[in-house]
């Protein structure tokens, strides 16, 4: 589905990403994981197109993305969830979702998307007439992953969605994500809560000052203290 060769990406004359390869498979969920600042962000950054690589592929369902807009990489069935959620605080629930909608081709109708981001997020439905800014959160949160919904995406990439969470919260996204699992949505995300990343994904990426240094299954990672000791500092 999803394959990045070499990809070098910067920011001004600064290299942030040296020839990062990794793969996303139909329906596969992959973590990518790694100390603040490795490049992370910087990785979903630049396959949404919002930061152009320098050289290297960027391959969706066989569609090269280089040099594509945001706009027309959403439309090629690519969503993503910021770090900083991105969600309008002024306009409503109902109003974020809206525009979440319409950024997309309209590929199925509002009531459907509706039925279907409020199955996996029902706290939204009773939340729709209240302002972003009047949201908790955890509920900023599911808004904004909500949103990126809207145009159906086939991969969903989401920047450190429990960052900040309470405990309640970060229960309700784990059980979303394993929801959107079971509607075939691949997922690459950003994670620095390793438990739930292993319980959650098949695959684990580690990417140190921009270069991806490990890749193996959820699995071979659990069953190794010493390779989260050594690319995340925790045991």
């Amino acid at each position: 589905m999803l394959t990045l060769k070499n990809v070098n990406s910067f920011y001004g004359l600064s290299q942030i990403l040296h020839d990062v390869s990794l793969t996303v498979g139909d329906g596969e969920t992959v973590g990518l994981l790694g100390r603040n600042g490795a490049g992370k962000s910087t990785t979903l950054n630049t396959i949404m197109g919002l930061l152009q690589q320098r050289t290297g592929s960027i391959n969706f369902n066989g569609i090269e993305m280089a040099g594509l807009k945001p706009s027309a990489i959403l439309h090629t069935g690519v969503g993503l969830v910021p770090e900083d959620r991105g969600i309008f605080h002024n306009l409503t629930v109902l109003e974020n979702l809206k525009i979440g909608y319409l950024a997309g081709k309209n590929i199925w109708s509002f009531d459907e998307y509706q039925k279907y981001v409020f199955g996996l997020f029902p706290r939204l439905k009773e939340r729709l007439k209240n302002p972003g800014k009047k949201l908790s959160g955890g509920e900023q949160q599911m808004l904004s992953m909500a949103r990126a919904l809207g145009s159906k995406p086939k991969l969903l990439m989401i920047d450190e969605p429990m960052e900040g969470l309470s405990p309640e919260y970060v229960e309700r996204i784990r059980q979303t994500l394993l929801a959107m699992k079971e509607h075939n949505v691949a997922i690459l995300i950003v994670e620095n809560n390793i438990k739930l990343a292993l319980d959650i994904c098949q695959r684990i990426y580690f990417i140190e000052k921009g270069v991806i240094r490990y890749e193996g299954s959820s699995r071979e990672v659990r069953d190794n203290p010493g390779i989260r000791l050594r690319y995340l500092g925790v045991s």
